[in-house]
């Protein structure tokens, strides 16, 4: 593409002369393309993993998908059902569960929950539950409270034992208005429970709002003769849709439906995703704004060796090679700064994955460390490819004035 000639011209013309500014500007587009490109690739890492962490959290307390009937209609034949589902391929897991709105009452202060009914012995193999109890333990059968009385158990948040000042062993009432049809009830059901547990997710509306029974107790709250669904877990978790969809249309499509993770949090990752936008598009501007100090340091180049552009159209140089002489100090300048910045922002991003040198409160944030995550495609390569191909369109402008002196003019002392 370019010349050995073009190529050791434009090298020189990019130091400049001494005593002009050319080269201070030139220092200053390098730098702000080094400046860009290094808080695009930290800014972008960090962001993907607080998504991480989000994720994982979500996907550790709830499944990968959900399997249940239209209507909220209960089903009663679980146990087949679910051994219908576990022989689906890319189905790693599967366990029934029963959802509903109620509430709990503890030394006559009442807050609003989620009640989840599930089998202890199964849960464990599609959320991460059994392994969030910070207190107590995992334990849904019946066990004795601290006034002496054996009662069904119930593991709750530590959000909501804080809240209600609960801890293991402590009674607690439970009510549901939830009727088996799915419907709220103007007649609510209540029963008495033994704290066993109190697990701890780091979502905050995890940790105060659900809280897990045994089946059996969720049937007698809610009224139910079957579950609400079967929660399974994927070979993938990316892939959770389009594997949930394949076992609904494997147990022959309606009355069933498939619910993923995704699309039960579709508004947070919309979020997230929309973030992510934000910060490239407002960051970018760093390079941008490099890109024309690329175009100013060119045109003082360009006045600065007019002469000697007309000595070398004299000399039989075409437009074609005073274009690319000025091109590549644009395209250099691009690599030089990216390349320094997407070396340094992915060294920083592996020193906080592996050290983890940047703390955060764990009393205000749900981790006490700054999360990171380097993602190759699409971050990376793009930015770096974006910050080269915005400096080589604003070498154009430039290289193309330059092609266009005559060279009387440009030799003519003034």
């Amino acid at each position: 593409m370019f010349k050995t000639i073009d190529l050791f011209i434009g090298l020189r013309y990019l130091r400049g002369k001494r005593k002009s500014g050319t080269s201070f500007i030139t220092y200053v587009s390098a730098g702000g393309l080094f400046l860009g490109t290094l808080a695009l690739i930290i800014a972008l890492s960090v962001a993907n993993g607080f998504e991480k962490e989000v994720r994982d959290r979500i996907v550790g307390t709830l499944a990968h998908a959900k399997i249940l009937q239209y209507y909220s209609k209960p089903i009663e034949k679980y146990d087949s059902l679910r051994q219908v589902i576990l022989k689906q391929p890319n189905v790693l897991a599967a366990a029934p569960y029963i959802m509903g709105k109620g509430g709990i009452e503890y030394d006559q202060v009442q807050e609003g929950i989620l009640i989840t009914g599930v089998n202890a012995a199964v849960e464990t193999t599609v959320t991460e539950i059994g392994k969030k109890i910070t207190y107590g333990k995992f334990c849904l059968d019946s066990m004795q409270s601290d006034r002496k009385r054996r009662l069904p158990s119930v593991i709750i948040g530590i959000g909501l034992a804080d809240k209600m000042g609960i801890r293991p062993g402590g009674e607690v009432v439970l009510g549901s208005l939830t009727s088996d049809n799915g419907e709220l009830s103007t007649t609510p059901s209540m029963g008495r429970f033994t704290v066993s547990g109190i697990f701890e997710t780091g979502m905050y509306e995890y940790d105060v709002g659900l809280v897990y029974i045994s089946i059996p107790s969720a049937q007698r709250l809610m009224h139910m003769k079957g579950v609400e669904g079967i929660q399974i877990k994927t070979t993938d978790l990316f892939r959770a849709d389009q594997i949930s969809r394949a076992v609904k249309d494997s147990l022959g499509g309606y009355p069933y439906r498939a619910i993923d993770w995704k699309s039960q949090n579709k508004s947070l990752f919309d979020w997230m995703r929309l973030e992510r936008l934000i910060i490239f598009l407002v960051i970018s501007l760093i390079i941008v704004v490099a890109a024309f100090n690329i175009i100013s340091s060119l045109i003082m180049m360009i006045q600065d060796k007019r002469r000697e552009i007309g000595i070398l159209m004299s000399m039989g140089a075409t437009t074609g090679s005073i274009m690319k002489i000025f091109m590549i100090n644009g395209i250099v300048i691009g690599f030089l700064g990216s390349t320094l910045g997407l070396v340094i922002g992915l060294a920083v991003c592996f020193i906080q994955q592996r050290w983890a040198l940047i703390p955060l409160p764990g009393d205000i944030y749900f981790i006490n460390k700054l999360p990171v995550q380097i993602q190759w495609w699409p971050d990376v390569i793009v930015i770096y490819i974006t910050a080269n191909v915005i400096c080589s369109l604003a070498t154009l402008y430039p290289a193309w004035l330059a092609s266009k002196m005559l060279p009387a003019e440009s030799i003519r002392i003034d």
